[in-house]
């Protein structure tokens, strides 16, 4: 496996030649069209605040299905999906008479959301966004702009020009937020934080994270071109012009939907984006590590159209609030990170371990266990480990949501929070795609040092008109 020199000036692939700025008269001009409403059920005046919220997904035929498992006491109203007959099957639940076939069945289904939120914007109370992630902004920000609560499945949005545009529309608006990144209202998360602000490791200095991603089910073979494969016929059931939405005009390829879309440049992410919201969260709420002030990646062979098979990201953060400064990498694919104890096995699925100057602790992916390492360690201080600071959440992230929407507290991977993980994340997506260091202006959203790769803080290309972003 050969690596690609990092420092190696890159050459900007295709759909990373147009991008869209974004006309501020036009944003002003949506901000000032928002519905401003107070927090709480939107438009139901009087409505008690034990009332079921009417829920609209959008996305239902893949992560559409926790959405309703995770809302188990609210009404869906409104089911949203590209591919109608994918969309019911996902949602489809084994008993005709369960509670989630009730709440199901009375739903009016479409394709396209557009559409949905003008036959029915005034029924509906909060949105789940769980498409694609090149659709994440223009579904999102479609219900800010009416006022309605959002979640959103990660990555928050598939650039960082978009997350700083939704993240200020819905400040606005004054909607409760959430992004799906589970974790963040887990347990796990919650000790890592208080072991790392009780010193059981020192001062935390270097963080690695990893996934086991790309790979079947989710990724395609990496040089595959999809303007240069043979044509394809999509299903009858398939509208591929919606599924296409804001991206540029492609004919229908199997190999990009309806499972491997992640890596490609113009939908997804790469493995980066599909995980790092999981992996990185506990090192970003853990040490509240902010804005980087550079980012790396080495990579394998890498192809214009899809995202490397196998990377090493490296973040660098400043010293804040009274620790050091922080060295984070990421490592993907076949590219793992160096163990911490001799004989110590790497879970297969990711995870995070922080190194400190008085020793390491390790995560579990998706933040669902904290471990002192080496093992040994935790029999010593099983005993006197320190007390819970944080408050815990009843239920998951998607209840977390909805007890927000009716008063409680804002949930944890709210857009304030939810944004900047996600930057983190779509930062270091930036540079394996630019094959560079990358010096990181967050104030002025620019490379200072590559002007040329400005442009990987956009989409990359022309949003299609009709879609209002």
């Amino acid at each position: 496996m050969s690596l690609r020199n990092p420092m190696k000036t890159p050459t900007m692939a295709d759909s990373a030649q147009t991008v869209f700025r974004g006309s501020r008269r036009r944003f002003l001009a949506l901000a000032s069209s928002l519905l401003i409403l107070p927090r709480g059920l939107p438009g139901r005046t009087g409505s008690s605040p034990n009332a079921r919220l009417r829920v609209a997904l959008i996305g239902a035929g893949g992560r559409g299905r926790s959405a309703v498992s995770g809302l188990p006491g609210e009404q869906f109203v409104a089911l949203c999906d590209v591919d109608e007959k994918r969309g019911r099957a996902g949602l489809n639940p084994s008993n005709p008479k369960s509670t989630d076939a009730q709440r199901l069945k009375d739903g009016r289904w479409f394709r396209d959301f557009r559409v949905m939120f003008d036959a029915m914007s005034d029924e509906i109370d909060a949105v789940v966004v769980a498409t694609p992630d090149h659709m994440h902004f223009a579904a999102a920000m479609a219900a800010v702009a009416r006022g309605k609560h959002v979640y959103v499945e990660k990555p928050m949005c598939r650039c960082i020009s978009e997350v700083r545009r939704l993240h200020a529309a819905a400040k606005a608006a004054k909607v409760v937020t959430q992004m799906g990144n589970q974790g963040r209202a887990g347990e796990g998360i919650r000790l890592a934080r208080e072991w790392v602000q009780a010193g059981l490791i020192g001062e935390v200095h270097t963080v690695y994270t990893w996934t086991d991603r790309p790979r079947k089910p989710w990724f395609h073979p990496v040089d595959f071109d999809p303007d240069t494969a043979a044509p394809e016929t999509p299903p009858p059931t398939l509208d591929w012009n919606l599924w296409l939405g804001v991206a540029p005009d492609r004919p229908y390829r199997s190999a990009i939907v309806p499972s491997f879309w992640r890596g490609f440049t113009d939908y997804g992410t790469g493995s980066l984006g599909d995980m790092g919201c999981h992996q990185l969260d506990a090192p970003f709420y853990a040490l509240d590590l902010g804005s980087p002030v550079s980012v790396e990646a080495a990579t394998t062979e890498r192809f214009p159209k899809t995202f490397p098979g196998s990377t090493c990201v490296t973040w660098r953060f400043p010293a804040k609030g009274g620790r050091g400064p922080v060295e984070m990498k990421w490592f993907d694919g076949a590219m793992k990170p160096p163990l911490p104890v001799p004989g110590f096995k790497l879970s297969e699925s990711g995870g995070s371990l922080f190194h400190g100057t008085k020793g390491i602790m390790g995560v579990t992916s998706h933040s669902g266990s904290v471990r002192l390492l080496p093992e040994e360690r935790m029999k010593e201080m099983a005993s006197s480990l320190p007390a819970r600071t944080l408050p815990r959440v009843k239920g998951g992230p998607h209840q977390e949501w909805a007890d927000a929407i009716r008063g409680g507290p804002a949930p944890g991977s709210n857009f304030d929070y939810a944004a900047g993980l996600t930057e983190v994340v779509l930062l270091g997506v930036a540079a394996q795609r630019a094959q560079a260091r990358l010096e990181w202006d967050a104030a002025n959203t620019r490379f200072p040092n590559r002007p040329d790769a400005d442009v990987l803080a956009g989409p990359g290309y022309a949003y299609r008109s009709g879609w209002g972003v």
